[in-house]
């Protein structure tokens, strides 16, 4: 019996005279084998035997037929202790022998780690049980980590080395590896000290790119549709194809990564769990990684210098999946995340070139130099450590592949003007043809590379499933963020007041970045800002994507209040850009839907408490404060925050009645602040409407120059000049021309139903200037000017312009001041421009009814009349004195003060006016506060005087 299990578990046979094919004749002296054979003949298999090419693969074809014996043979196993004894000896040398292959390289004739690794890569599920008894048996002998350590860097170095490509193109081999780092992780002992294994961390010298090829777990974390390869081999061939094709596409990988996904944090939450010492290993391992890839998030980075976006995405998703434990809807576990994390010893990330929320980089260091904890007992929990490491990951890893999205959109489309470019080329000169073909390969393989990337990130960022993930840690994170600004750090068991600190009335706060700074809480204000930034630029960008996992989501309220809490309070965080980005999501979530809907954030605005009271207010100051946003662009910048600012405004404005009410009561109840936002308002529209005119000429100028060039004019140069030209003003009237109208509806809806603020002495004679000034050139001897082809590319409709404009007038009809300043105006105020506008809007198109026609000429008539009126007073004044006039307005003056520094005499309202967007002297550019100025009353005096002699002198005539 003995005998023949030998004979047939390790195909060896006694009998020379009878040699079956596959088995190997083995003289020991002996007729038949017994147990105490069987050391000896593995010995000879293994170390004798030349025609053995494979030992690792015999041994474990070995085991499995020895497990076939022991099935066949399982009665007589238990009754037979011989029998049970001789299974036992092949179980403990077949296993022991194979531990001894992984120990010793040259122990068995032809050993070779590589080529064992390539047959279980190639054949996992052939090799599962026999390493699961190896594993055990290496526990057990202690031999574990040596076991480990010929085992996976030969794995390592055979997927980076040998193998053509590792990636889902593949699924055999990927689906095997991954099954074999399942089954080591799967024994707790080898997770405990699975970061002890050479190569799993990166030499000290490992560039940011060679993490993925160079670290034990690298490969596995790049298993990605955003591969390069992958997104080649299944977006490349057909660039053409159809929505519903792409679709299948798209899902199919979305699926395939769902798994892979799920099963790389199956193994890294095995490693975590397996020891303190794995746990801390994988932190340190991922921190290492991100802190060699924060040029990620830099606008000129070299993409193939930095780690991939699927190594960098993986990570950030499975860090994601640790997180969502204590970031859940009940927040039982959100007081583990510790609000001072930054303030300990030896933090994993690299924080010293961070910018701060609100604090520059020696106010933060002092701080921290100063409350360090340097209790060991102290140190971070995993917790902290995996929040604020997933927090890093959602900037730099996704967020860089967010960035990388921007970038190939760009390029993608400049290599498709460069294919059409040289193809012309081609056309214009045969001789060149084997040269422009080898270009235009060149161009159309590069073409085909990036077009497949840009597809394989709208699979990913469409991935809905993915991306609700992410989206609830944004959530989740939020809230914690939320906790950490209250002052108590009690969020959201318990709710705080807004504002922190009291709004400033006046103006001389409002771009004080000093004063708001002294005013930031603590700690929250020297938080390296992308723990804010990777929040934003995710929520900004997922918007622009299929499946987007903002709507219909129950804990976007979480991120809103957060947004809301930030724009007011402006001491929180001081990159305007930041809140920039902000005002823009949440603009797209207050525009209506396709079904004419509310927008998906509405509810939120109407119904959220801290929102409801807050978003208001906010939205209006920080439209003030991003006048200044530091860059050289800043003139520029202020637009686009302040057009997305208009869509909530507008929107708030006409879904919900308590915003209304609102607003109606900030500018009666708060009147600075309500008039220093209508100041920028005016501001804007004012250097709006002029540019957009201005270039709407341009392009009628430049259009008629390249017609008639295009007919005489035979040098190229000429007619490439024009049409640069012409690009630049049509683009610059298009993004003018938009910005412009939704300012000027603000004005339709505000000065209906907050009229008198809008006729205050500091802004009625600029409102009225801008009104009269654009009156004229939309109906006016020069309004031929305007005329393009096609406006509506523009956002320029002439008309609903001019219907804009007269009903802003209409609404301030029965404002004095208002009529004053419009009659004032001698540069542009015209009855007859009325008159036209009339004939326009009524008889010629219709657009406006009977009753509207009669407001606006009753208007102009009233204005005319205010007009005369006041020609005729000044009349009555002769020559004044240049003294008694404003320095600005050239008008008299009627509440004279003198500023501080210059000694300049000026009136209350000019100055008042001026510091509404500038706090400074005009005269000599020192600072300047209102309280500041000295009022003239001596001055005043000898006005009135001077005007009551004139009027004596009328009346004695």
């Amino acid at each position: 019996m003995a005998s023949s299990v030998i004979k047939e578990v390790f195909k060896v046979t006694s009998d020379a005279a009878n040699v079956p094919f596959n088995y190997t004749l083995i003289e020991l002296g002996v007729t038949d084998f017994s147990k105490d054979d069987v050391d000896s003949i593995l010995l000879y298999q293994l170390t004798e035997n030349s025609q053995l090419l494979q030992p690792f693969d015999y041994l474990n074809a070995s085991y499995e037929r020895y497990e076939k014996q022991r099935r066949l043979n399982k009665n007589l196993i238990a009754s037979d202790k011989a029998i049970s004894g001789l299974f036992e000896n092949i179980d403990k040398l077949i296993v022991g022998y194979g531990l001894v292959t992984f120990q010793v390289e040259d122990f068995a004739i032809n050993g070779n780690f590589t080529n064992y690794i390539k047959n279980i890569v190639t054949r996992s599920n052939d090799y599962t049980n026999f390493l699961s008894h190896i594993i055990r048996r290496a526990i057990v002998e202690d031999s574990l980590l040596e076991f480990l350590n010929n085992f996976f860097p030969v794995l390592l170095n055979y997927l980076t080395g040998q193998l053509e490509s590792f990636d889902l193109n593949d699924s055999n081999i990927y689906n095997n590896v991954i099954e074999i780092f399942e089954l080591f992780v799967n024994y707790k002992p080898v997770a405990s000290i699975f970061t002890q294994i050479n190569t799993f961390y990166p030499h000290y010298s490992c560039q940011a790119n060679e993490f993925e090829k160079k670290t034990l777990l690298g490969p596995l974390l790049a298993l990605s549709p955003l591969a390069s390869n992958v997104a080649l081999r299944n977006y490349g061939d057909n660039l053409e194809r159809s929505k519903q094709q792409t679709k299948i596409i798209h899902e199919s990988l979305q699926t395939e990564h769902k798994v892979v996904v799920d099963r790389l944090f199956f193994i890294m939450d095995k490693i975590i769990r397996g020891s303190l010492e794995s746990r801390t290993g994988v932190i340190s391992y991922w921190s290492q990684i991100v802190n060699k890839n924060h040029l990620r998030r830099g606008e000129h980075a070299s993409q193939a210098k930095l780690a991939s976006n699927a190594f960098m995405t993986n990570i950030a998703l499975i860090l994601i999946k640790f997180s969502q434990p204590f970031l859940d809807v009940s927040y039982k576990k959100i007081d583990k995340i510790d609000v001072n994390y930054f303030n300990n010893l030896n933090l994993y990330i690299d924080l010293s070139n961070e910018t701060r929320l609100n604090s520059d980089f020696k106010e933060a260091d002092e701080f921290y130099d100063k409350n360090k904890k340097d209790d060991e007992n102290c140190k971070p929990n995993f917790i902290s450590d995996c929040f604020f490491l997933t927090l890093t990951y959602l900037h730099y890893g996704i967020g860089g592949t967010i960035l990388f999205d921007e970038k190939i959109t760009t390029q993608i489309k400049r290599i498709k003007e460069e294919v059409e470019r040289v193809k012309k080329v081609s056309n214009l000169n045969p001789l060149l043809n084997n040269f422009i073909n080898l270009q235009v390969k060149n161009l159309e393989k590069s073409l085909s590379l990036t077009s497949s990337l840009k597809s394989s990130l709208q699979g990913f960022f469409s991935h809905r499933y993915i991306q609700l993930e992410i989206f609830d840690f944004v959530c989740g994170a939020s809230t914690f963020l939320m906790r950490v600004i209250d002052p108590s750090h009690q969020f959201p068991s318990k709710a705080f007041d807004l504002p922190l600190i009291p709004d400033q009335i006046g103006f001389e706060n409002v771009d004080n970045a000093e004063y708001l700074r002294s005013k930031a809480p603590i700690p929250f204000k020297y938080y390296p800002e992308f723990v804010v930034e990777g929040l934003i630029n995710y929520t900004q960008s997922i918007t622009k994507f299929a499946n987007s996992p903002l709507f219909q989501n129950p804990r976007l309220s979480s991120f809103v209040e957060l947004g809301t809490t930030i724009l007011r309070c402006p001491e929180l965080v001081s990159n305007p850009h930041l809140k920039g980005k902000l005002v823009q999501v949440l603009s797209i979530g207050a525009l209506p839907l396709m079904d004419n809907s509310p927008g998906f954030m509405i509810p939120i605005f109407e119904n959220n408490d801290l929102v409801r009271k807050n978003l208001l207010y906010a939205l209006l100051d920080f439209y003030v404060i991003v006048e200044k946003t530091g860059s050289s662009s800043q003139f520029y910048d202020k637009f686009n925050a302040r057009y997305s600012i208009s869509i909530i405004l507008e929107e708030l404005y006409y879904k919900i009645p308590m915003y209304k009410k609102q607003l109606i009561w900030q500018s009666k109840n708060n009147p600075d602040f309500f008039i220093r936002f209508i100041a920028r308002m005016l501001n804007d529209l004012t250097f709006l409407l002029d540019e957009g005119l201005t270039n709407l000429s341009e392009v009628h100028n430049v259009s008629n120059q390249l017609n008639n060039s295009t007919a005489t004019d035979t040098n190229d140069s000429n007619i490439q000049d024009l049409q640069g030209r012409l690009a630049a003003a049509q683009r610059q009237a298009k993004s003018s021309c938009g910005l412009a109208a939704k300012s000027m509806t603000l004005f339709q809806i505000y000065t209906k139903d907050i009229p008198a603020a809008f006729a205050s002495a500091e802004l009625v004679d600029r409102l009225a200037s801008m009104l009269n000034y654009n009156l004229e050139s939309l109906v006016g001897p020069k309004c031929g000017g305007l005329k393009v082809k096609d406006p509506e590319q523009y956002s320029f409709n002439p008309k609903e312009l001019l219907e804009a404009l007269c009903t802003v007038y209409i609404n301030l009809s029965d404002e004095s001041e208002f009529i004053s300043a419009v009659a004032r105006d001698t540069r542009s105020f015209n009855k007859d421009l009325f008159i036209r506008a009339i004939n326009i809007l009524g008889k010629k198109t219709g657009l406006v009814s009977d009753d509207f026609c009669n407001a606006l000429f009753d208007f102009a008539r009233k204005a005319q009349e205010r007009k005369d009126s006041e020609e005729e007073e000044d009349l009555e004044y002769g020559d004044v004195p240049d003294e008694f006039l404003d320095p600005l307005m050239y008008t008299i003056m009627k509440d004279p003060v003198t500023l501080p520094a210059s000694r300049v005499n000026i009136d209350r309202s000019t100055i008042k006016a001026h510091l509404l967007s500038d706090s400074t002297d005009p005269f000599n550019r020192m600072p300047l506060k209102l309280e500041d100025v000295i009022p003239n009353d001596e001055l005043k005096q000898r006005i009135l005087e001077f005007k009551n002699g004139k009027k004596k002198e009328k009346a004695n005539a």
